[in-house]
């Protein structure tokens, strides 16, 4: 019994044994290949001057294959070696191809969605295009920075694209003014004169949308005070002032319900010293409000004077003036010598909103009769109708100027042209 199971152990092994043999005798030698390397070396010669993509893919793809089965033999040496240091470069010629055909699709992409208006697909793309080269593409930093304060002025406004355009101006601003390179400043109809136009038209488009639509006007006023004197058409812009009258008004309206406050608190039962500090106290912030009343009136001052004699402003610098005059009445108590006080407003600087408004007190009338100390002496309580939340400016909705609406023409493309030539934004 042990001898017939050592002789089936003996006859297994050498069947496996036997076996084996067959198999590698079946593997033939990839270096004795002649035909099959000619084969596939023909294919890459073939593949190699093609110029398309796909033919560089295929080309590529046949010298690794030819490289992965006959790298190792002599009788390949040759075009083994021409394809371990050709391979490698035509790699970088495909990714370079590869990106050269993905940004022309985003780019033709792009240049269809301005010529549109279809401002989704100009955000998308353009964001596109700047992952793809933000150095290359850097002057569409500049359209997505313009595009909502267009679509802010306009009579019914869309703001949905206002935190963008707030990123791209502001990342415009730091690119122009650190010193990087623009191969143009913008993209038509986005398009600007020179980096001086493009930085101050985007602190326009800031200011102005941190104005109207975010009603965040103490932060938008340093933006618009610098677009106000940048050598630019933003300096003689009646957006620019509107804005920065809008900011001073609503300052003002605070300063004039804290005055308020400050009356009513004043008692007849206080002690004499503590009516005359109450006094004191409210007087100093009727100087404040006199201060910021007349800031008010010298930007909506600058904003008539900035609007063009046109039939179509018309309405719009008649609107401006009702404003200015309810003002002046509010600031002096009186309606005769608004026209010599714009005059002379618009003839100085532009003040500046980062400096602190200096209080105005008046001087305290000649009095004809004794009067009590219990009852401080202030101007009358006029105060100054608001205007609307948008002026009406181009593309703006109408505007109370005064306790009296009075309507705009929902345009005037005189005071912001609606299609601007290129490089004259």
């Amino acid at each position: 019994m042990k001898t017939i199971i050592r002789s089936t152990n003996v006859a297994l092994l050498l069947a496996a044994i036997i076996a084996l043999g067959a198999v590698s005798g079946l593997a033939q030698d990839p270096c004795g290949d002649a035909d099959g390397q000619t084969k596939l070396g023909d294919i890459f010669r073939e593949l190699y001057p093609k110029k398309d993509i796909q033919g560089r893919k295929d080309a590529i793809s046949a010298g690794k294959q030819f490289l992965e089965k006959y790298g190792a033999c002599d009788s390949a040496k040759e075009l083994s070696e021409y394809l371990k240091t050709t391979l490698p470069k035509m790699e970088t010629n495909l990714a370079k191809a590869e990106k050269a055909a993905r940004e022309n699709e985003i780019a033709n992409r792009f240049n269809a969605a301005l010529k549109a208006s279809n401002w989704d697909e100009v955000y998308k793309s353009g964001k596109e295009l700047l992952a793809e080269d933000a150095d290359k593409y850097r002057p569409v930093v500049l359209v997505l920075g313009s595009i909502g304060y267009d679509e802010t002025a306009k009579a019914t406004p869309v703001t949905k694209w206002n935190d963008e355009t707030i990123r791209f101006a502001k990342m415009a601003i730091a690119d122009i003014e650190s010193g990087k390179t623009f191969s143009s400043f913008g993209v038509v109809p986005f398009d600007y004169a020179n980096k001086d136009n493009a930085v101050a038209w985007m602190n326009l488009s800031i200011g102005y949308i941190l104005t109207f639509d975010k009603k965040n006007k103490k932060e938008a006023a340093p933006y618009l005070y610098k677009a106000s004197q940048a050598a630019s058409d933003t300096k003689t812009n009646a957006n620019t002032y509107d804005a920065m009258g809008s900011y001073y008004f609503d300052e003002a309206a605070k300063l004039e319900s804290e005055i308020k406050t400050m009356r009513a608190d004043i008692k007849e039962s206080d002690a004499p010293e503590v009516i005359k500090s109450k006094v004191d106290a409210m007087n100093n912030k009727i100087g404040l409000l006199n201060g910021t009343l007349e800031r008010a009136m010298d930007a909506y001052a600058r904003a008539w004077n900035t609007a063009p004699n046109t039939p179509a402003a018309k309405a719009y610098k008649d609107t401006k003036m009702k404003t200015i005059e309810a003002l002046y009445e509010a600031r002096f108590d009186k309606k005769d010598g608004v026209k010599a006080w714009v005059d002379a407003a618009i003839a100085k600087p532009t003040p500046n909103p980062s400096i602190a408004v200096t209080p105005i007190i008046d001087p305290e009338p000649t009095p004809t009769s004794t009067t009590s100390t219990t009852a401080p002496s202030t101007k009358p309580e006029t105060k100054p109708a608001a205007p609307a939340t948008k002026p009406a400016v181009p593309g703006k909705p109408s505007v109370a100027a005064a306790e009296t609406a009075v309507k705009a023409p929902a345009s005037v493309s005189a005071v912001k042209p609606a299609a601007r030539k290129k490089g004259t934004r």
